[in-house]
């Protein structure tokens, strides 16, 4: 409490309470999920889909949250526009106009005054005089770009009016800029008016995982500031989590140098929208229990749920999406929800838990929840958090911070008022000095970008492997990657030091020394970024002659990559869309979602068994397409192929759906996984697994979504041994699965195929004799 302190030390700060006696505000302008519900079952937590407004305290008018950025020396930060920002952009419509009367009755009131009259009373505690602005506006933070987040843009009428100023923050994509993005919903197909029209002007800013940096919003002068640090979260498309700090700025007090400290304590919130445990058995619950077992452990390493929940570490208010029960979660459900992309209330009060949060907020609620529904969950979240409290509160009582956690839900509407001037002795941070570079948009490009450049950029570390095709690839992702390519090691080495790239890409032999030991350089003595940078090792070709046959050698170099922290030691045959991918997703710093399929055990026998059957390359043949045709008309799918897995491709002797494909890169193939099994493999929806989700087949043409192959096995000549060569498969576009019969008649299908090629003999015109 401040009237605690001597006044004498903090006497600028007690007249600027007194002056002022305001707190940063928390609006609610929408939290349903998915889709608007304006239904009267709905209305006591509203129906409007996400959007919330963050005002910093000195820019707050009375008469409710709403501030206007256009005054005084706060903030307005606008975190989704969800349908929600209608009403909210009406409200700031009229606030404008409210202070532009304001301001004007000020000048006119001034411009009676004599100048330098004594009685002359300054509205700031520092005795400068305020000053008006031309623009009006503030920051606009897009999660992701799912149409519930986005669909009040093209309504927001601020966003059309040139007395506004926004910077709108998203997450910053690979292939097209979030401007593009965003776009897409006011195309002339969908919508009457371009985002392009917008009169405000906005600036639009990608961004990327931060969550220590992050960057400041806030004027120089500001008696506070409020940071932004972000996470991606666990979604189907690329999602970040916010957290919004406000710091009050206090002057030394030697204040001659009219510089200030940040208070470390003030107050801070989360926005965790639109995320699913990564440990799918934690929706369940468990994470506390887990995470105490897991921390009496000497060396153990975080979890990517721990890690998460070490974002909102001891956050006043924390957002987080929980749609969903576990009940409604769970793959034995009557319609499971797993892999949609939202969290249980289950997980969600234990991570806050353990997070030690004071205040949670249910978000983001399932569209099909009624009131009476919302009123029943959040009784039983409350009682979920007090048998946490309980039973493990004494556990985490170390802690001299730990406070009894609230629980409740979001309700449009609602207004959560969170004061920042609390300054608790000793907890100065970033003090002296605060520079322009701390604040606003002139260090937003600074995020996760590659050191002195506002974009990504990859350090390609080739001495074996050829350049320019890979370079070709990643200068073709617009507006996105700046490309260096270097041979000589200590010339790598020189420049990963200075520039600082955000990904590099190594030949394991290069021109001075290995790959692995330049990466033995970067993590042990470039500091925290050579501990973090993403390194990816194309392994050498030699070592690659058996083909992935097992070797102490090879063992010995995963080993070595596991030990760096590579995150792919890429062996055998690759195409440049998989790096490509590999290194958007490293850029990201999400998972890859598309796994190459490992070697076989014997792959050098496997390829000269193919070889020999004399398939390869061949002309069409009736019976095999026969066989195709009637397995698309058997299955009802649009694609049915006789795949062949060759060294570095897959070729199609028979296709039926395809027209024009004759082959694609080994590493595209779902054929190269079913080979590895023994019976048909079956992917029912592609999206949702972590083998092919991100693969090309999938998100482009023709848009796997379900798979199934039966291994085709012929003799190798060796004794009675048989060899996978390829695959008899079907495709659909639409997830599905099959059925015991379906699966009996794909098996049968397969065996024609086999009895084909065993009796296949062809002459050097490729004709059958």
């Amino acid at each position: 409490d401040i009237s605690l302190r001597a006044p004498s030390q903090y006497n600028y700060y007690s007249v600027y309470i007194t002056v002022h006696q305001q707190i940063m505000k928390i609006r609610i302008w929408g939290c349903r999920g998915s889709i608007p519900r304006p239904n009267p079952e709905m209305a006591g937590y509203g129906g409007n889909t996400p959007c919330i407004e963050v005002v910093s305290s000195s820019s707050q008018n009375t008469d409710g949250c709403s501030g206007d950025s256009g005054h005084d020396d706060g903030h307005r930060i606008i975190l989704d526009l969800g349908s929600g920002a209608f009403d909210l952009g009406q409200k700031i419509l009229g606030e404008m106009f409210q202070q532009k009367k304001k301001l004007e009755n000020m000048e006119k009131e001034h411009s009676e005054r004599k100048d330098g009259d004594e009685g002359e009373v300054s509205s700031k505690p520092d005795g400068s005089s305020a000053k008006k602005r031309s623009k009006f506006g503030g920051s606009i933070l897009i999660t992701h770009t799912h149409w519930d987040h986005i669909q009040g843009l093209p309504f927001f009428v601020p966003l059309y009016l040139p007395q506004f100023e926004w910077t709108i923050y998203g997450p910053r994509g690979v292939a097209k800029s979030l401007q593009e993005t965003l776009s897409g919903q006011m195309q002339h197909d969908y919508f009457p008016v371009r985002l392009g029209d917008m009169a405000s002007g906005p600036t639009y800013v990608g961004l990327s995982e931060d969550i220590k940096q992050g960057f400041w919003l806030g004027e120089e002068e500001a008696s506070t500031s409020i940071k932004v640090t972000s996470k991606y979260l666990n979604h189907s498309v690329l999602t970040l989590g916010y957290k919004l700090e406000e710091f009050a700025q206090i002057p030394q007090s030697d204040s001659s140098s009219g510089s200030r400290k940040r208070a470390k304590r003030g107050v801070s919130m989360a926005y965790i929208t639109d995320h699913e445990p990564f440990d799918h058995a934690l929706a369940k619950g468990g994470f506390v229990a887990s995470s105490i077992n897991a921390s009496t452990h000497p060396g153990h390493h975080l979890s990517a749920d721990h890690s998460h929940t070490q974002f909102f570490k001891n956050v006043d208010v924390l957002f987080h999406d929980a749609q969903y029960l576990y009940s409604e979660y769970s793959p034995e459900s009557a319609t499971p929800k797993e892999y949609w992309g939202h969290s249980t209330v289950e997980y969600v009060v234990e991570v806050a838990f353990y997070a030690n949060v004071k205040q949670l907020l249910l978000f983001h609620h399932d569209p099909q929840r009624n009131d009476d529904q919302m009123d029943d969950l959040v009784k039983y979240a409350r009682k979920k958090a007090e048998e946490l409290e309980e039973q493990y509160g004494g556990c985490m009582a170390s802690d001299e911070k730990r406070v009894l956690m609230k629980v409740g839900a979001a309700r449009e509407g609602d207004i959560y008022e969170l004061d920042p001037f609390i300054f608790m002795e000793g907890d100065d941070v970033d003090v002296d000095d605060r520079n322009e570079s701390d604040l606003g948009v002139s260090s937003q490009y600074q995020l996760s970008a590659s050191k002195n450049s506002d974009k990504q950029s990859v350090l390609l570390g080739l001495y074996r492997t050829e350049a320019g095709p890979i370079c070709d690839v990643l200068q073709s992702c617009e507006n996105t990657l700046d490309v260096k390519v270097l041979q000589n090691s200590n010339d790598i080495l020189q420049f990963a030091q200075e520039k600082q790239p955000s990904v590099l890409v190594l030949d394991e032999h290069l021109f001075g020394c290995t790959g692995f030991e330049v990466c033995e350089e970067i993590r042990s003595n470039m500091g925290s970024w050579g501990e973090q940078v993403s390194l990816l090792v194309i392994a050498s070709p030699k070592d690659d002659s058996s083909h992935g046959e097992v070797s102490v050698s090879t063992e010995t170099k995963e080993q070595q990559a596991d030990r760096l922290n590579v995150e792919d030691y890429i062996q055998g045959p690759f195409s440049t869309s998989y790096l490509l991918t590999r290194i958007q997703v490293s850029i990201l710093r999400m998972p890859l979602r598309w796994r190459r399929a490992p070697f076989t055990s014997s792959e050098s026998q496997r390829l000269i068994t193919l070889q020999g059957t004399g398939l390869l390359d061949s002309l069409p043949e009736e019976r095999f397409d026969r066989i195709t045709r009637l397995c698309a008309h058997t299955f009802n799918v649009p694609i049915s192929l006789v795949s062949l897995v060759d060294k570095d491709r897959q070729w199609f002797k028979s296709n039926t759906g395809l027209p024009c494909a004759t082959q694609t890169p080994r590493d595209h193939a779902f054929c190269t996984h079913a080979i590895l099994e023994d019976g048909i493999m079956v992917v029912p929806d592609a999206l949702q697994d972590a083998r092919f989700a991100d693969n090309p087949l999938v998100e482009g043409g023709p848009k796997i979504r379900f798979y199934a192959g039966c291994p085709i096995k012929v003799s190798s000549g060796e004794g009675n041994d048989k060899m996978p060569i390829g695959t008899l498969c079907v495709i659909d576009s639409k997830p599905r699965d099959l059925g015991e019969e379906e699966l009996r008649a794909l098996k049968d299908f397969g065996a024609m195929v086999e009895r084909e090629i065993s009796n296949f003999h062809q002459n050097s015109n490729g004709r059958v004799v």
